[in-house]
Formats: C-alpha cells, structure tokens, sequence
C-alpha cells in the first residue's frame, strides 16, 4: 500500500470516520419528511397520492430515490408512487441500527402506514432487491406485485471486500479507503455505455457518500448482507414478479436472474438488450414499458 493511502486508512481510523450521524437532520420539505422511530427522518418522495395502487420504488446500495428520477413521472400517470431514501443513504438520516435487509423490509412497512397504504407493488433495484425480498416474507399481507431489478440477492455476488467487512477492526479502514474513492470509475461499470453517466450524477452520488453517517451506515448495510441465511427461502414467496435485468450488466450478471426465476414459483424474468446494471437510467423506455405493462396487467 502507498504511503498515502496507509496514512489515510491510519487517519480514517483515528478520527473514527466509521460513525454514525448524531448530529441534527437535514432539512427536507414537509411533504418528503417521514420520522421512524429507531431510524429518524426518511426521505420519502410521493407522486399522485390520490390513486388507487400503490408503487413502492427501493433504490440499490450506495443509491437513493434519484436513481428512479426517469421512470417516475410515467408510473406516476397511472399509480401513487412512493420512493423512499432508505436510512443511511440518500439524504435520510444515518443513525446508528439494524441495517439488514429484514429490518430495512419492517421500515418499508412502517413508511407504508404512515401513507396509509395498505398494500403495494414493490420494486426493488440491485442490492433494494434483498431488501423488497425480505419485504415479501415478512409483509405478505401488505405485498401485491414484486419487480426486482438487476438484483443483488445471493452470497455469491458478494465481493470479497465485503465479506472483509466483517472482520471488526480490519473491515473499518478497508471500506473506508473503498467506498470514497474512485467513485465516477466504479460507477462507469453500471452502463453498458458509460458515455450516458453525467457528471452531475458522479457529483451527487459522491455529495451522498460524504454526508455525516453515510460510510457507517454503508458499513453496516454491507455486514448485513448474510444472503447465505435467506436465500433459500426465496423459494416461499408466493407473489407474481417480474424479474427485470440488462443483458450486459456486469455487476450482477444475467445468470443471477435466471437463477432468481428458478427459485421464485411465480417469476418472469425479461432481460433488455444492450444494457447494463441500471435498466431505469441507461434503457428508461423499455424499462418503463415492463414496468407498466406487469403492473397494469389484468388480474
């Protein structure tokens, strides 16, 4: 390791970079604040509250409710669309707490009751997959239709540093010195054509990650991918559900969601061509053409 990056690793340490927000909230407009107890002030972003379906939209690891920002004015025509910061990223509150995907499906729940939803279609992008996945186990009730897209659900797409993660005492500065650097190059691997990632996008995702909290909750949500403890019981989830991938997606590749329609009783995978690991971004036409068309089916 470069003497550079030795003493930022050994700073990071020092200082305690690997901590959880205990400072005041951000300020968000009243019709976007949503407090849970345990977890603080969500971000919850909602479009045409006055129809009769529910879409609940859950962004991927290291995301947040931006990355929807293209399919949601379509959804919106036809449902009431909510699409949530999940604690610890976006500009929710990072406090400290339980950041697996279980606890993470029982907040879901909780910002549904306070829209006074009962039930929803829910869409959950890459690692927001294993999150909607617990969400169909443990809310069975509260679930209509399930779209995971480009999901990160299984042990083995785990990187080896997030298996690293663990190791308390080790994981801290390794993910430190991981998950700041090299943001725009990292997110270059999503697209099937990078020349479609801005710079205003590289710019908010890295504002993001330097919020108060934001590399401790990244933290927490990485130990807390034990899919190895779940993933079997994907096999129980009873609900209709579309699998939706990018053919070229190198992140979580297409045999994933084959393997995923396997293991779902009632799944259909479609896989878009000449894209990759954020179909909602890089194929937004396709995407929200499958999006609709599953959603608006007759039952």
């Amino acid at each position: 390791m470069r003497p550079s990056k030795w003493l930022a690793v050994t700073g990071c340490v020092l200082s305690g970079c690997a901590t959880f927000q205990t400072g005041p909230s951000e300020p968000l407009a009243e019709a976007e604040r949503v407090v849970v107890e345990g977890r603080g002030q969500l971000r919850v972003v909602e479009r045409n509250p006055q129809a009769a379906e529910t879409v609940l939209l859950v962004h991927g690891y290291g995301s947040s409710s931006a990355s929807y920002r293209p399919v949601m004015d379509a959804l919106a025509e036809r449902f009431h669309v909510l699409a949530i910061d999940l604690p610890g990223f976006g500009r929710s509150d990072k406090r400290a707490g339980d950041y697996s995907p279980e606890a993470l499906s029982d907040v879901l729940a909780n910002v549904l009751d306070q829209k006074h939803v009962r039930r929803a279609h829910v869409v959950g992008h890459s690692w927001g997959s294993s999150v909607v996945l617990a969400f169909a186990r443990r809310h069975r009730d509260r679930l209509d239709r399930l779209v995971v897209i480009s999901g990160w659900v299984y042990d083995e797409q785990l990187l080896p540093l997030m298996r690293w993660a663990r190791v308390r005492g080790v994981g801290e500065p390794l993910y430190a010195l991981f998950y700041r650097q090299q943001i725009g190059e990292r997110m270059y691997l999503n697209f099937y054509d990078p020349t479609l990632l801005s710079q205003e996008v590289v710019d908010e995702v890295e504002k993001n990650m330097a919020r108060p909290g934001a590399l401790a909750a990244a933290l927490a949500a990485a130990r807390g991918m034990h899919f190895s403890q779940s993933q079997e019981a994907y096999r129980t989830i009873s609900a209709e559900t579309l699998l939706l991938w990018g053919k070229e997606d190198r992140v979580a590749r297409p045999v994933f969601g084959e393997q995923l329609a396997r293991d779902l009783p009632h799944a259909r995978l479609v896989v878009i061509p000449r894209c990759g690991h954020l179909p909602m971004v890089e194929c937004t036409g396709e995407t929200t053409l499958a999006l609709r068309s599953f959603l608006e089916a007759p039952r």
